[in-house]
């Protein structure tokens, strides 16, 4: 179930701005890399440790070939792709390294990950928190 909080925001675009409430996904606690680790060693016969270094070299690989311009395809859960922001040019001669402005990651989920995204129920949570509506 993921959960989800209403909020007020004020629009100022648009043919109707003005005050508006919107649904606002609730992540509530992160997951962290110890917690995956242990979820993973509880379902397997891998012992923490070794869930945890597996998961270290995993963070490693993908990093270096993002940085080396590669893309990184994580089979179910889909693909990690390199990107860049360059500024355009009148002439192919002026076109070089510097005229590269952004250089980020994108993630693409699987077909498969994608379609199991869209079966996702939501769920209203009652939070005590300002600015949220109940």
């Amino acid at each position: 179930m993921v959960n989800f909080v209403k909020v007020k925001r004020n629009i100022n675009f648009g043919e109707n701005p003005g005050e508006r409430f919107v649904a606002r996904l609730y992540r509530g606690t992160d997951i962290s890399l110890d917690h995956l680790a242990e979820d993973i060693s509880n379902a397997t016969t891998i012992a923490f440790p070794d869930v945890i270094a597996c998961l270290k070299a995993l963070e490693m690989n993908i990093s270096k070939y993002i940085q080396n311009g590669q893309a990184v395809k994580l089979g179910y859960l889909g693909s990690f792709i390199p990107a860049i922001k360059a500024k355009s040019q009148e002439n192919a001669d002026d076109v070089n390294a510097d005229t590269i402005k952004r250089f980020w990651c994108r993630f693409f989920p699987s077909t498969d990950f994608k379609r199991e995204l869209g079966k996702c129920k939501f769920s209203l949570t009652d939070l005590n928190v300002k600015g949220i509506i109940k």
